[in-house]
């Protein structure tokens, strides 16, 4: 069973940062593809002053970049950050928007907006991992010049 919690631990971080990096390319593809859904959604929310092809096409290929970089491990920290930059305009949209989302009983597109709150701590767990990752190397490299 310890193999099997090892091998968990060693599979855990890079598992969450490649899931959400194909999550952030194909939902950012999908922005650039047809922006039409994501400008309804800017233009019935607070947003409603970003919701034009322009700011569209700026988020799809923001979270497309995001995609790439997670996929590739580079800048994750950074790339994290991103991702959770990103995704507080949709949860924004879900806790200012009862209209929209039927909060409490939520409608499809509550049900879409919330799943944005498990993305979030995904990209929080990454930006954590990191941190601790670059703290380790660098005491390392601190143990061994001494």
């Amino acid at each position: 069973m310890q193999s099997v919690f090892r091998l968990t631990e060693r599979i855990s971080s890079p598992f969450l940062r490649f899931s959400l990096a194909i999550v952030f390319a194909w939902y950012g593809v999908l922005k650039l593809i047809n922006p039409a859904s994501a400008i309804h959604l800017l233009h019935v929310s607070l947003f409603s002053f970003l919701a034009s092809p322009v700011c569209v096409y700026i988020l799809g290929s923001a979270e497309v970049i995001v995609g790439l970089l997670l996929a590739f491990g580079l800048w994750e920290r950074y790339a994290s950050l991103l991702a959770l930059l990103i995704l507080l305009g949709p949860l924004t949209i879900f806790l200012t928007s009862p209209a929209l989302t039927g909060f409490p009983q939520l409608t499809l597109l509550g049900e879409f907006l919330l799943k944005d709150l498990v993305l979030g701590a995904a990209a929080l767990s990454l930006v954590a991992a990191s941190a601790a990752k670059q703290r380790q190397v660098a005491q390392m490299k601190k143990a061994h010049l001494a």
